[in-house]
């Protein structure tokens, strides 16, 4: 299994185009110790070449562009991409969507409440309303042609939507994990960007997986306080910290295999590859995503 990190920060990049915040500025500076970062999205393919996209952000054309195992063949439109998987409703989730209107070469695969939310409460997203295809929870699907890779989503903690809330009510199926195993070697690789708290369920999956990527938004639970005084908690934001007694570093320390924290905010200390925070997480032997980063398993 292959797999490309398409972009590792949290909705609206960084630097964030409206942040004033010391890692927007030291971005935008282009410090090397706070590189740039795409909105959250990974690539994972069998090794045929063709490819599945996890979450579909509004950078997304960047990112392809920067990407050439997406990259059309010359002289035509046959782009290898067979399918974006949506893993919940929010828009630097699904804006990139708009994005590859041009075309439907591929299948977007989701529950049918993240669809139902989509296409029902927004004209614009009826556009691709022909490729939707909705998976039940805790279901194995085949995520590539050949059958080699074995996926399933699986209900995780968190919440509807701001711009949802008042529509929709909160399901089983509003907030994803993913779980890919590649069924010639066994190994697992688990997706999980958004996490609200840490059940058993959520982390018995990522316990079993060799690969696992997870919410690393907040590095403190009071963090969004700092740009915006009034705000609410990590928690009420829908994400767990990663510091702290309810914190996910605790919880993820001594894992098997490889831990990735992504769906990085641009107030999160992490960012900064001097900072004390990212020795902390880094001596608890977890990893920071970074964009463009090729893995395999």
């Amino acid at each position: 299994m292959k797999i490309r990190v398409l972009g590792s920060s949290a909705g609206g990049g960084l630097p964030q185009w409206n942040c004033g915040g010391e890692h927007s500025v030291r971005a935008r500076a282009d410090d090397p110790d706070v590189p740039r970062r795409s909105q959250p999205s990974i690539a994972i393919s069998s090794g045929d070449g063709r490819w599945t996209i996890v979450n579909a952000s509004p950078d997304v054309r960047s990112q392809l562009a920067d990407f050439p195992g997406l990259h059309p063949r010359p002289g035509t439109r046959d782009i290898p991409l067979d399918n974006i998987l949506i893993t919940n409703a929010d828009l630097h989730h699904t804006i990139g969507l708009l994005v590859l209107r041009e075309a439907l070469p591929y299948r977007v695969l989701t529950t049918a409440w993240i669809r139902n939310a989509l296409v029902e409460n927004n004209i614009a997203f009826r556009l691709l309303e022909p490729a939707f295809h909705s998976v039940k929870l805790d279901q194995p699907f085949p995520l590539d042609r050949e059958g080699v890779l074995e996926a399933k989503l699986f209900p995780v903690p968190g919440r509807v939507p701001t711009y949802l809330r008042e529509i929709v009510n909160n399901s089983a199926e509003t907030t994803l994990g993913l779980r890919v195993i590649d069924k010639r070697t066994g190994k697992r690789l688990v997706y999980a960007p958004g996490l609200q708290t840490l059940d058993s369920g959520t982390m018995a999956e990522l316990a079993q997986a060799d690969l696992r990527f997870v919410d690393g938004t907040f590095f403190s639970a009071d963090e969004p306080l700092a740009m915006r005084p009034g705000a609410v908690d990590a928690f009420a934001m829908g994400h767990v910290p990663i510091s702290g007694p309810d914190g996910s570093l605790t919880r993820y320390r001594g894992l098997p295999g490889r831990t990735f924290y992504i769906h990085i905010n641009n107030t999160n200390p992490i960012l900064d590859a001097q900072s004390p925070e990212r020795a902390q997480v880094e001596a608890a032997g977890i990893q920071i995503a970074e964009d463009g980063m090729n893995l395999e398993l």
